[in-house]
């Protein structure tokens, strides 16, 4: 009898612990660990500053030193006559005249024919002494007569400067190097050309210039072969065509 009894309340107390057991308070379940809690927060923040970086440009391509070029060269021709005069001839100041014909494959390459011819000599005052050794002095000293070179120019540097703050001027320093003929009174002897120089934007299509340039070559005069090498200042304006541009930010 008292079994049976039992037997009848199990299942009444069974139900009745079911529902304690899902009703129980929040205190008494499992709560997540202050370390874990951490660890969840710090791995949310890392997520977000690594989301915020991405979606930020690099440094470098919001912060540009020229924020705009105030020239583009790239597919335009460049024509300028030059003037220019010899450095280091210690005989004769030769004084030259010539052009140059420039097509600029981008902004900081061009492939340039340039030619020039003496316009003008002055002998120097003093004669200097030449093959010291041989005790003689220089009596068919070269006389240069012209030169004609293919360049390749690369300008890899662009800026800006400002004129007593007034007023800015955009310019860019280019190099040159080439292959070409330079022509004394003994004759055109094969030469090669290095030069460093300075471009100065005045507007969309007028340039102001100046050029060092060395020519080497290998001259023969009496039988006798000398490395020569003419260093030359130039200084030109020079226009672009097309004269107008459409402005791509570089």
């Amino acid at each position: 009898m008292y079994a049976e009894k039992y037997l009848l309340r199990l299942p009444l107390f069974v139900v009745t612990s079911l529902i304690l057991a899902h009703t129980a308070p929040l205190s008494s379940q499992a709560q997540p660990t202050e370390k874990s809690r951490a660890l969840s927060e710090s791995t949310e923040d890392s997520d977000k500053i690594l989301k915020d970086k991405k979606a930020r440009p690099k440094l470098t391509d919001r912060i540009k030193s020229v924020q705009r070029k105030a020239f583009l060269k790239k597919k335009r021709v460049e024509l300028f006559p030059f003037f220019s005069m010899n450095l280091n001839d210690p005989f004769y100041q030769h004084f030259v005249g010539g052009a140059a014909l420039a097509f600029h494959l981008k902004d900081s390459f061009a492939l340039e024919l340039k030619g020039g011819a003496v316009v003008g000599t002055i002998s120097q005052d003093a004669v200097k002494l030449v093959r010291v050794n041989e005790g003689a002095i220089c009596e068919d000293c070269p006389q240069m007569k012209y030169h004609i070179d293919a360049n390749l120019g690369w300008a890899p540097i662009y800026g800006k400067i400002s004129l007593l703050g007034e007023s800015i001027i955009h310019f860019d320093t280019y190099f040159t190097a080439g292959l070409g003929a330079f022509a004394t009174d003994s004759g055109m002897n094969p030469a090669v050309n290095f030069g460093i120089g300075q471009r100065y934007f005045l507007n969309d299509w007028l340039v102001g210039r100046v050029e060092i340039r060395d020519y080497v070559f290998n001259d023969s005069r009496d039988q006798i072969s000398d490395l020569q090498n003419v260093l030359m200042l130039s200084l030109s304006v020079s226009g672009f065509f097309p004269t107008s541009f459409q402005y791509e930010f570089r």
